[in-house]
């Protein structure tokens, strides 16, 4: 979505980044390298609740049918200068669970870019479709974010150009969203300048998820501690930031299996369409 937010965020947000990555130690930005830093964010970060309550982004959501959008993680990703792409990949978690095989998004990702971002500086690659149907990048694959994939070389499977991707290029102030489960990538930084983008993960349709989901979403690093909407009197009670995190009350559920890799039901190749 083009220009959905105002430059005053956009600057805000840049302030913020700016001293998250002052406080980063070089050894992280160095370990993140292909990945870009992963320093989290939180509700005390501001303008991070300005913008989940903001009236642009709620626009969005309810334009591509979300039905109860929550608020899960967000992260500062700054992709160093001259540092190499991040490899293919995908970034859901519970391919385990039949969830995972329907066409409504269990989790998006939504991406601020900090400033004009191109295939030069590392903008990001994706190959459409991917999170509905098997891709031979499924078999191909290292494991994501681990010391093997790190390793691999411009030439290997996990960085080479496939039939099919995309470019993603932003303006800062553009929303990019977009389904965990696609396959994606970035470009290579190949200018001088630090490549900056707010991450913000959402859970979009989170009141319809199995209570399994509803109980392993509340419990995320970047979210006030579990139960706070059972507190008498807390600050976010009853407010339009609470209304933008996930809760739950529940009976206790058995957490869900974490699996990195597609489980494509036999004899069908892509998603259903419920």
């Amino acid at each position: 979505m083009p220009k959905a937010l105002d430059q005053s965020v956009i600057e805000r947000l840049a302030e913020l980044a700016a001293r998250r990555l002052k406080a980063a130690e070089g050894a992280h930005l160095s370990r993140y390298a292909h990945h870009g830093s992963l320093l989290p964010l939180t509700v005390d970060d501001h303008p991070v609740p300005e913008i989940l309550t903001s009236g642009a982004l709620h626009g969005v959501f309810g334009a591509l049918g979300f039905t109860d959008p929550r608020w899960i993680s967000g992260y500062v990703i700054a992709k160093p200068p001259r540092s190499p792409g991040l490899w293919w990949h995908q970034d859901w978690w519970a391919w385990g669970h039949p969830r995972s095989y329907v066409a409504q998004p269990t989790q998006i990702f939504v991406m601020i870019y900090l400033e004009p971002t191109s295939r030069r500086n590392g903008c990001l690659r994706v190959i459409p479709g991917t999170h509905m149907r098997r891709h031979r990048l499924h078999d191909a694959l290292l494991e994501p974010h681990t010391v093997e994939i790190e390793a691999e070389g411009p030439d290997s499977v996990c960085h080479a150009e496939t039939s099919g991707e995309i470019d993603i290029e932003a303006a800062p102030g553009d929303l990019v969203i977009g389904d965990v489960r696609v396959i994606h990538a970035t470009h290579s930084n190949e200018t001088e300048s630090m490549r900056t983008a707010i991450d913000l993960l959402f859970a979009p349709h989170f009141g319809t998820l199995p209570a399994e989901f509803r109980a392993h979403y509340v419990n995320q690093i970047c979210l006030p501690p579990a139960g706070w909407w059972e507190e008498p009197g807390h600050p976010l009670r009853g407010t339009p930031l609470g209304a933008m995190l996930p809760t739950y009350s529940g009976p206790e559920v058995d957490p869900v299996e974490f699996c990195r890799r597609p489980r494509w039901p036999a004899g069908r190749q892509s998603a259903r369409t419920s």
